[in-house]
């Protein structure tokens, strides 16, 4: 009789089960799911094996404050969380693609990502290790001074390979950082998308994406500003942790006490152990300082300062630039100099060539009609000159003053005596010692006036060539 309730009762618990059932087929049975691993704020993780037999990670997108699952499909929790959702799940597998393409042997790889189940999955590599925090808990004594510097350096590596391709983690931390058993770093669970989610869905926006003790204090500022100084905090926080036991103080209350012109909390690692080098501490400390302006800018800034080996390969990078640089300055000063030489040769060469062509004189300009003249054709410095030209090969005897017409601008002809009054004489008068009247004008034209069409016409007694050649045989 009390069958049917329990029945029922284990029914709707299996029903609305978050994670899914070990045997569970995946994008057509290519995935079947073995067993559970691990829940977050934002997904699933199993571990599967695929259709190759070869064991794998599943992480499934499940925003546990947004959905349910209902058998083996996920859905939004109300109707007025679908758009969220699906918002979601579209973020997942942007930043899922994103991380596809870190091809670096200290970073998980990603093999495919799908949708299935009205969700979204990705099948990464499966690591057989432990994480790092696992380790410093249960066996530190694994974590030798050599072995933490050598994985620091892989893992700044790795994290510079990342922000080349302008991505950040945003969730270094030690328990996302497998060492497998040759002791080999991988990092692991980037938190790009958790932290896009959160400002995409208004549900998960009370979420925030900070673990305290390794989060920088940006992370905990709406709208701080973040970038690679960022990520290096978190790493310089998660081996803080490897070289104390416990995780610094967290950043939030750090800050905190400066802006209240307190000391800081945090206590520096530089002269606390002789296992280490100095310089190696020292830059550990610097990662951890509170302001992003006062870390390390890039990992590979933070592995040049602990690494005698990347300064060295730096160096020599650096001279094999310059020496590139030198030479190509000699070229461009040798192809210079050369062109230089060039032009000076075909100048030269121009000039040899000048003076061996005998000077041709110029042609002269001459108007075929007397308009040209008129109209400004003809410069006033060539009219003058063939006025000039006109005059010297004319008689005197053609150019007299008597066959030149009175010229009516000309105000000394109106003050010329009267017919038969000569030489200041009157009809019986008296000569007067009186200034002699002013002979008629000895006008004298100006050359280009010579050569208008007015003045042309008084040459006329110019020898007929002369005229052809100044007027043209159209006007004549």
């Amino acid at each position: 009789m009390n069958s049917a309730p329990n029945s029922k009762q284990s029914t709707e618990v299996e029903e609305f089960t978050e994670e899914l059932a070990p045997g569970t087929t995946l994008l057509h049975g290519q995935y079947v799911i073995e067993s559970f691993l691990n829940s977050g704020g934002f997904g699933l993780t199993y571990l599967a094996r695929d259709s190759l037999d070869r064991t794998v990670v599943i992480k499934e997108c499940f925003p546990g404050q947004l959905c349910m699952r209902r058998g083996k499909i996920v859905q939004a929790r109300a109707k007025g969380q679908q758009d969220e959702f699906r918002a979601i799940v579209r973020l997942f597998v942007q930043e899922a693609r994103r991380l596809a393409k870190l091809d670096h042997p200290n970073i998980v790889g990603v093999h495919q990502v799908f949708e299935d189940n009205e969700t979204a999955y990705m099948a990464l590599d499966y690591v057989d290790g432990q994480d790092m925090h696992e380790v410093v808990e249960n066996d530190p004594a694994r974590l030798t001074p050599e072995k933490i510097v050598t994985i620091l350096k892989k893992l700044l590596e790795a994290v510079t390979f990342v922000h080349e391709l302008h991505i950040l983690h945003r969730d270094i931390s030690p328990d996302n950082i497998l060492l497998d058993s040759n002791d080999e770093p991988v990092l692991i669970d980037f938190g790009a998308a958790r932290e896009k989610a959160t400002r995409a869905s208004r549900a998960l926006s009370s979420l925030l994406v900070v673990k305290d003790g390794y989060s920088p204090q940006e992370f905990y500022i709406e709208g701080g500003q973040q970038g690679p100084a960022s990520d290096l905090y978190a790493l310089g926080a998660t081996f803080y942790h490897v070289l104390t036991g416990s995780p610094p103080p967290n950043s939030h209350s750090r800050l905190a006490a400066v802006a209240a012109n307190e000391a800081d909390p945090y206590v520096t690692l530089a002269g606390r152990s002789d296992q280490f080098e100095p310089e190696f501490l020292v830059a550990v400390d610097r990662a951890l300082s509170i302001f992003p302006k006062d870390r390390p800018q890039t990992a590979f800034e933070w592995l040049y300062d602990i690494d005698a080996e990347t300064r060295r390969k730096a160096a020599m990078v650096q001279a094999n630039n310059d020496r590139k640089m030198e030479e190509s300055i000699s070229r461009l000063v040798e192809e210079t100099n050369r062109a230089v030489l060039e032009a000076r040769r075909l100048e030269e060469e121009r000039a040899r060539q000048a003076a061996d062509t005998p000077r041709q004189e110029k042609k002269e300009k001459k108007p075929f009609f007397s308009w040209q003249i008129e109209d400004g054709f003809f410069s006033e410095e060539d009219a003058a000159a063939r006025a000039a030209a006109v005059l010297e090969d004319a008689p005197a005897e053609d150019l007299s003053e008597a066959e030149l017409p009175p010229d009516p601008d000309d105000e000394t002809e109106a003050l010329a005596a009267p017919d038969g009054e000569e030489d200041g004489e009157d009809d019986g008068a008296p000569a007067q010692d009186t200034d002699p009247p002013p002979r008629k004008s000895t006008r004298k034209k100006s050359l280009l006036q010579a050569i208008r069409p007015s003045s042309v016409w008084r040459l006329w007694s110019v020898k007929r060539e002369d005229r052809q050649d100044h007027l043209g045989k159209a006007e004549l």
